[in-house]
C-alpha cells in the first residue's frame, strides 16, 4: 500500500541522515583525537628535552617533580646514536624508538597499534647534542572514539524507532482523509451522483484532491445527464416518422386502393424510411462524437428544399418564402441543417393554422433560415425557456409533444456554430444563424 511505501521511504531516509551524521561525528571525532594525541606527544617530547643535561661528561635527564610521568615513556640518544636513557617498562620498544630516532623530520609514527612515536633533536646553539623519542598509548584515544561510536549507534537507533512510529502515524493520519474521501466519491458515484465534497476553492493538497473529485463527479454527472438527454432526443425524433410509417401501411392494409395510391403510400414510406435513417446516423454520429457540425459545406436552398420534401405536415401549407436568397452556401453538414430545420417545420405546422414559411437570407457572416407560421407564437415569457429540454410552450395541449425538438435543434446549432432564437411576432417565428461559407 502507499502508506507503507511512504512510511519505508521516510524510515529509510531518516536512517541514512543519520548514518551520514554517525559517520561524519565519528570521522570528525577521530580527525581530533589524533590531533590531541600528537599534541601531548609532542609537549611530552619538548618537556623531555628541555631537561636534558650534562652531569659529569654525560646526558642525562634533570631530576624534576615529573621524572616517573617523563621516564615512563621517553628515550634519549647522544649525538653518536647511543641509548642513554629508556624507560624500563618499555624495553620491547627500544628498537622502535631507535628507528624513530634516526627520523629527519619530527614527524609521528604509529610504531604499533597502540603506540605513537616521535623524535625531537636538540638543534639550539649550547643545548648538548641528543634526540629525545616521546612514546603514546593511543589505548585511550581509541576506547574514546570506540565508545563514542557505540553511544551515537545507540542513539541513532533510538531516534530510528522514535521517528519511525511518528512518522507512520504522520502518515496514517494524513491518508486518512484521502481514504474517507475515495470511499465516499466510489459510493456517490454509483447511488449520488449529485453530492459533493463542498470544500472551497483548493488551499492545500486534501482541497485540492476534494476540488478535483468534485469536478470527476460533475463531469459524471453530466455524462449520464447527456446520455439520457440525447436517448430522449433519439426517441423524439424517431417517433414522428415511425407512426407516419405506421399510418400508411395500416391505411394500405386496411382497404383495396388503386395502384397509384399504393404506390404513392409506398413512396411515403420510402421517404420515412430515408428520413428514420438519416435521423438515427445523424443522432448516433452526434452522440459519438464522429460528426463535426462545423465540417462541411452545403448549398442553403437544397438543404431547405430537402427539408420541406421530407416535412410531414401534410394538411398544412409548408413552402419555401418566394423571396428566399438562392445563392447562400452554409458552413455545415447537410444532414446536421436538415435535423436542425425538422423540428422547427414539425413544430410551426403543429401549431400554425394553415401555413408555414421558410425563408432564407444573409446576416453579415451568416446564414439565416426563417421558420414562420401563422398560429398563436411566442409570450415574451417564452422567448428564454422555449428551446429548454422538456419545456412547452402555452399553445401546446396536455400529452402533445415531449419538448425535445426544440431543444435538439439548439444543441445542434449550438454544435454547428450558430444560434437558435426565437422572435416576437404575430405568428410564431424561429431564427436560425448558422456561419455562411
Amino acid at each position: 500500500m502507499i502508506r507503507n511505501k511512504l512510511v519505508i521511504t521516510a524510515t529509510a531516509t531518516l536512517a541514512a541522515a543519520l548514518g551520514a551524521l554517525t559517520i561524519g561525528f565519528s570521522s570528525v571525532l577521530s580527525w581530533r583525537l589524533e590531533q590531541d594525541a600528537d599534541g601531548v606527544l609532542r609537549a611530552r617530547a619538548e618537556a623531555a628535552a628541555a631537561n636534558i643535561t650534562i652531569r659529569q661528561g654525560h646526558l642525562a635527564l634533570a631530576d624534576t617533580p615529573y621524572d616517573e610521568a617523563l621516564d615512563s615513556s621517553v628515550w634519549v640518544f647522544d649525538g653518536n646514536g647511543t641509548l642513554i636513557s629508556s624507560p624500563s617498562r618499555l624495553s620491547r620498544l627500544d628498537p622502535a624508538a631507535r628507528t624513530v630516532s634516526t627520523s629527519p623530520q619530527p614527524t609521528p609514527r604509529d610504531v604499533h597499534d597502540d603506540t605513537r612515536m616521535l623524535a625531537l633533536r636538540l638543534r639550539d646553539a649550547g643545548a648538548p647534542k641528543a634526540t629525545v623519542v616521546a612514546a603514546l598509548s593511543l589505548i585511550p584515544y581509541e576506547d574514546a572514539a570506540r565508545t563514542a561510536l557505540i553511544g551515537a549507534l545507540i542513539f541513532d537507533v533510538l531516534i530510528l524507532a522514535i521517528g519511525a512510529f511518528f512518522i507512520r502515524r504522520t502518515v496514517l493520519h494524513a491518508l486518512r482523509p484521502v481514504g474517507q474521501m475515495t470511499a465516499q466519491a466510489a459510493t456517490w458515484s454509483e447511488r449520488d451522483l449529485d453530492r459533493r465534497f463542498g470544500l472551497g476553492p483548493p488551499r492545500d493538497e486534501l482541497t485540492g484532491l476534494a476540488a478535483t473529485l468534485d469536478t470527476l463527479l460533475a463531469r459524471l454527472s453530466a455524462a449520464l445527464r447527456h446520455e439520457k438527454r440525447v436517448t430522449a432526443e433519439i426517441a423524439h425524433e424517431l417517433r414522428t416518422p415511425l407512426t407516419q410509417l405506421r399510418l400508411e401501411t395500416e391505411i394500405a392494409l386496411r382497404q383495396d386502393r388503386p395502384p397509384d395510391q399504393l404506390r404513392s403510400a409506398l413512396r411515403q414510406v420510402l421517404a420515412g424510411t430515408d428520413r428514420l435513417a438519416d435521423t438515427v446516423d445523424t443522432l448516433i454520429g452526434l452522440a459519438q462524437q464522429s460528426i463535426d457540425p462545423s465540417t462541411g459545406t452545403c448549398k442553403a436552398l437544397e438543404a431547405a428544399n430537402a427539408a420541406l420534401r421530407s416535412s410531414t405536415s401534410l394538411d398544412k401549407d409548408v413552402r419555401l418564402d418566394p423571396s428566399a436568397q438562392t445563392d447562400l452556401v452554409v458552413a455545415c453538414d447537410r444532414d446536421v441543417v436538415l435535423r436542425i430545420l425538422h423540428p422547427l417545420l414539425d413544430n410551426a405546422a403543429r401549431y400554425g393554422r394553415s401555413t408555414v414559411m421558410l425563408g432564407i437570407c444573409r446576416d453579415g457572416n451568416n446564414v439565416v433560415f426563417s421558420v414562420a407560421d401563422d398560429g398563436p407564437g411566442f409570450g415574451p415569457e417564452e422567448i428564454s425557456t422555449v428551446f429548454m429540454p422538456g419545456v412547452q410552450g402555452a399553445a401546446a395541449g396536455p400529452g402533445e409533444g415531449a419538448g425535445l425538438g426544440l431543444a435538439l435543434a439548439r444543441r445542434l446549432t449550438d454544435a454547428a456554430g450558430g444560434t437558435l432564437t426565437a422572435k416576437l411576432s404575430n405568428g410564431g417565428l424561429i431564427e436560425v444563424h448558422l456561419p455562411a461559407a
